[in-house]
């Protein structure tokens, strides 16, 4: 699996990495205070008939993707944004990635995720529920600087990287070609890709009449696949609320 390794500002303590991988990113969920049935599961694929083996509902995705080739792609993105202005609705939870933080891409994604994907009221007491009733609608610049004060949060990552960690860890300095972000659904209804590296929310357009897995496989095609053809890093999962399987 690669590796999304993460450094704790505050402390300036090497965070445990968190990788890939559904079980490591369940065992975050459950410490973190997400109930069952809420899990993560991968996406072997985007053709349809591997698509429909995704259990349903699916409620988020974490992409992780190589960035070496992605980067001219981003950069146009950012300046048509820039240009031509978006919709962004109220009501995603939504934090910068600062730099001081180190590659914490992971967690940033599972968090992302599950404080979109799960409601408020179904969140266990624990450290998601206390961090999200506390930061919800706040300043993303905000909110990314203070995950890095969140040692509660720190701790259960750790304790699910020791359980699951597949992959000898990189270097505190390591600079990872790989990064992860999140798609969900907006109270809109639109599709939105949530990175923490990006000055905002991306607005992906609605999902209409298709579902939220079809609605990201399609802009997992073309806004990352279709941009870096020859890659072989990309890893999707999607956060359902489906029995254990």
């Amino acid at each position: 699996s690669v590796l999304a390794s993460e450094r704790g500002a505050a402390t300036g303590t090497m965070w445990m990495p968190l990788e890939s991988n559904p079980d490591m990113l369940n065992t975050f969920l459950r410490k973190l205070g997400v109930p069952e049935p809420y899990q993560f599961c991968d996406v072997f694929g985007l053709d349809e008939e591997l698509l429909q083996m995704v259990p349903q509902p699916v409620v988020a995705l974490v992409l992780l993707y190589p960035t070496a080739n992605l980067r001219q792609f981003k950069e146009e993105q950012r300046q048509r944004i820039e240009r031509e202005g978006q919709q962004v609705c109220e009501g995603l939870f939504y934090m910068k990635q600062h730099d001081s933080i180190g590659n914490a891409c992971g967690t940033i994604g599972a968090i992302h995720a599950a404080a979109n994907g799960v409601p408020l009221a179904e969140l266990r007491e624990g450290p998601l529920r206390d961090f999200v009733t506390t930061y919800r609608g706040k300043d993303p610049d905000a909110v990314g600087r203070a995950l890095q004060e969140a040692s509660g949060i720190q701790e259960v990552s750790e304790e699910a990287a020791v359980l699951y960690g597949q992959t000898e860890a990189p270097e505190p300095e390591a600079e990872l070609d790989a990064h992860f972000c999140c798609l969900v659904g907006g109270p809109d209804g639109c599709l939105y890709e949530l990175d923490g590296r990006k000055a905002g929310p991306v607005n992906h357009g609605p999902i209409a009449d298709s579902s939220l897995l079809a609605a990201a496989a399609r802009v997992v095609r073309t806004c990352f696949m279709e941009q870096d053809p020859s890659a072989l890093g990309f890893n999707l999962m999607a956060l359902v609320a489906a029995a254990p399987f």
